[in-house]
């Protein structure tokens, strides 16, 4: 069981990181390594000091912010997600899109577990800031975490096969992968049926992503060598 355990967690860290950013909603094909792990910085951001705008409107804000982000510059769209967070009578839709930007931004600066907080926040009314909280979950490899990851993928339907992860933002998380990240924590709980729902998740985000050295491809295998037939 240890060994089952680590080996999940080190995949999911592969897979939960999502070190660079795409153009669009899908990955990016290029994935931190453990090894690779930033340990830098808390990812809290600050109102002050680099990325600081004038700028007073939180959409006008959100959207600097998300351009920041999309070029790398996760500092700065950290301030600027915190300044939208520090604007007076912002509605709890702009405070949910600036929670889920600013726990996007953390998990590029610091590591997915550093925006548990962020990501709480707008989970209630966000897929991208569900998908981003179980991924933290996962990777922080404890039973109540991947079963609170179950859980908020479900709330995205992503336990029907059919239904495509589009993220709106440059988070570069694919369908696929967002299918193999159920597919692992369903074999992790391992309650009566997860081997087949596992399954089910696996092959479908393998035909979208026949790719060998992706992380889908990384999942895939793990899940064979742990022991889950028929894939």
């Amino acid at each position: 069981m240890k060994y089952r355990v680590l080996m999940m967690v080190t995949v999911a860290c592969m897979l939960l990181v999502f070190a660079g950013c795409g153009g669009g909603g899908g990955g990016t094909g290029r994935y931190t390594l453990p090894g690779e792990l930033p340990t830098g910085g808390t990812g809290t951001g600050s109102s002050t000091g680099t990325g600081v705008s004038g700028e007073t409107d939180p959409e006008a804000l959100t959207l600097s912010a998300w351009d920041d982000f999309k070029y790398g510059a996760h500092s700065s769209a950290i301030a600027k997600f915190n300044q939208v967070l520090g604007t007076a009578n912002i509605t709890d839709r702009q405070k949910a899109e600036a929670y889920n930007g600013l726990g996007w931004a953390q998990t590029k600066s610091s590591g997915a577990e550093s925006a548990i907080s962020a990501f709480s926040q707008a989970s209630s009314l966000l897929d991208e800031a569900r998908v981003g909280l179980a991924a933290a979950m996962i990777q922080r490899g404890q039973r109540s975490g991947f079963l609170q990851a179950i859980q908020l993928l479900e709330q995205v339907n992503l336990g029907n096969t059919a239904t495509r992860f589009t993220s709106t933002h440059p988070i570069g998380v694919s369908n696929a992968e967002a299918h193999a990240l159920l597919a692992f924590a369903y074999f992790w709980r391992a309650s009566p049926g997860d081997d087949a729902k596992a399954r089910n998740q696996i092959t479908v985000a393998r035909t979208e992503d026949p790719a060998t050295d992706s992380s889908v491809a990384q999942i895939y295998q793990t899940l064979r060598s742990l022991g889950l037939s028929g894939i």
